[in-house]
């Protein structure tokens, strides 16, 4: 077990959209963090806080977290505090980088993690695998919704932007007394869109 008055440093990491859909801020793991080291009685030495990272986020664009490791490797703190495991990594190799960089050093707040035992390494190489697979099995099914999209004939992606010549064209109708309905029967342009053309020209 480890002991109290450790020097610990807390690291915190949320994407946008985990924001938007759980509520959990990085302030608020900091505070979780910061409660669970009050608790084991560790010091809390330093903070650290990534912002959101591109798509996966491999180990190597982790600039925050490297810091943190660094820290640790060289001695200047005892113990890496996070919310959740998956909030370091969710790739099992990366994982097995990090303890082989620092020892079982990492305590997870959520998952009431004890890496100091055997039962509890076990525990995080476990919780890592299913973070991964999780990731795997999403980016797996968004391949599988936009392929069975195209299949349908639905438009993947941004839509395409409106050539000049097309506005010029959803204008000179309207000048003529078309209506925006007809307008986009017409063309195939979508009825917002061709009105959004129409009142930013004042037709």
């Amino acid at each position: 077990m480890a002991s109290r008055n450790m020097r610990a440093i807390i690291y915190a990491r949320v994407s946008t959209e985990e924001q938007k859909r759980k509520g959990y801020s990085i302030e608020a793991q900091l505070e979780a963090c910061r409660a669970y080291a009050k608790a084991k009685g560790w010091n809390v030495v330093l903070e650290y806080k990534e912002p959101k990272t591109a798509k996966t986020g491999s180990l190597q664009r982790r600039k925050e977290l490297n810091k943190a490791l660094n820290l640790i490797e060289e001695g200047g703190a005892d113990m890496l505090i996070t919310w959740r495991l998956d909030r370091i990594t969710r790739s099992v190799n990366d994982f097995t980088k990090i303890v082989e960089k620092i020892g079982p050093k990492i305590a997870s707040v959520t998952e009431g993690l004890d890496m100091s035992t055997p039962s509890g390494r076990l525990l995080a190489h476990i919780l890592v695998s299913f973070a991964q697979y999780e990731r795997e099995s999403n980016s797996e099914r968004t391949k599988l919704g936009m392929e069975k999209a195209r299949k349908a004939g639905k438009r993947i992606g941004r839509p395409p932007k409106i050539s000049d010549q097309l506005k010029e064209q959803i204008l000179n109708l309207r000048k003529k007394g078309y209506t925006l309905k007809e307008i986009s029967e017409k063309t195939g342009i979508k009825y917002s869109t061709v009105k959004t053309i129409c009142y930013r020209a004042g037709v």
